[in-house]
């Protein structure tokens, strides 16, 4: 009898151990963006040129365009690869990939499905951006920061991964001028070429929707 009660008891014990494995195991955490999804190749929103250099080398193009009143010099780096830096303060702000052979977090890359985009970052409901389908994720330390992954219109696979700190709409706007007031600074140096070619992005689908107008955001 006392056996079998001694039986039952570490039967009880090795339920309830297993139990808590789980609980812990990050299989069993809920899916969702973190703080290192919003760099690539170690490069993070608010890297200098520098920092980009030592990992990209250097651009091959570049131009200067104003995207929702911030005025961003946009690099091109081989392996199709784009970084745009605020003009008025240096820093990375935006970043682009085309790469067919980056990988991100959780295996996520070029030709990801939705299943697996969302086992990654979360469950999330597309965008429609200029006629582009788009999963958009928050970076959860930084409200301003967007994790913007277009798949194709077709067959749902991931195209172009985008990494941004440039605001997705008017409330954005005003927010982030409010915090970050030096990112909206014009050159003292007038003779900077801008591109003023700005995109409406349609988001006219979604019921409570802010528009967006962020350029470059298409292949």
């Amino acid at each position: 009898m006392k056996q079998e009660l001694l039986r039952q008891g570490m039967r009880m014990v090795l339920v309830l151990m297993a139990a808590v494995v789980m609980l812990i195991s990050p299989e069993a955490e809920a899916a969702k963006p973190v703080a290192a999804d919003f760099a690539c190749r170690q490069v993070a929103l608010g890297a200098d040129a520098a920092a980009v250099e030592a990992v990209f080398g250097k651009p091959v193009y570049d131009r200067t365009v104003r995207i929702q009143d911030v005025l961003v010099k946009e690099c091109d780096y081989a392996g199709d690869y784009t970084i745009g830096y605020a003009v008025a303060t240096g820093e990375v702000i935006d970043i682009i990939v085309k790469n067919k052979q980056y990988e991100a977090r959780g295996g996520v890359r070029y030709g990801a499905t939705p299943a697996l985009i969302q086992k990654v970052y979360g469950k999330q409901k597309a965008q429609n951006i200029m006629g582009n389908k788009f999963y958009v994720y928050d970076n959860p330390k930084n409200k301003f920061q967007h994790l913007m992954l277009q798949v194709n219109m077709d067959n749902d696979s991931l195209v172009v991964m985008r990494i941004t700190g440039l605001p997705m709409n008017d409330e954005e706007i005003e927010a982030l001028m409010q915090e970050r007031p030096e990112l909206f600074e014009e050159p003292e140096d007038k003779s900077v070429s801008l591109n003023m070619a700005g995109k409406e992005i349609d988001m006219s689908d979604l019921p409570a929707a802010q528009p967006v107008k962020l350029g470059g955001l298409t292949e």
